[in-house]
């Protein structure tokens, strides 16, 4: 897999997913909200004629969200979709050596980048908990 990665911001927290997995990054949309979902989920919307979930990922990482999101990133695997909320791309580049411990069971590891720890999302564990709450 290939070492580049898409880096979001989330609240103050740095992440990154491989770019891999990572379809479109665009503005956040309107969403319609979807009766008896979980507390992750914002809604559901229209992506060229397919629905799309879209979760807040502070929610999914258990971080405080403060304002409202202005990004969707729609991430797939194994052809499963879904758009995450988040507050800014803030860059798409290959990562230096994740060697850092991660203290989620949702990151693979991190990485030291100019002084900020960035967490690595493991996407397969990611959306196996999204399809656990679901």
């Amino acid at each position: 897999m290939s070492a580049v990665h898409v880096q979001v911001r989330v609240g103050t927290e740095l992440y990154a997913l491989p770019v891999a997995h990572v379809l479109e990054v665009g503005e956040m949309r309107a969403l319609t909200v979807a009766p008896g979902a979980s507390r992750a989920t914002l809604g559901v919307c229209n992506l060229r004629g397919d629905l799309l979930a879209v979760f807040d990922l502070a929610t999914v990482l258990g971080l405080p969200r403060s304002n409202a999101p202005q990004r969707l990133l729609v991430a797939e695997r194994g052809g499963t979709r879904a758009g995450f909320a988040v507050d800014e791309v803030t860059d798409v580049d290959e990562l230096p050596e994740a060697d850092q411990e991660a203290d989620s069971e949702l990151l693979s590891s991190a990485a030291l980048i100019d002084g900020s720890l960035v967490g690595v999302i493991d996407v397969d564990r990611l959306f196996d908990t999204l399809e656990r709450a679901a």
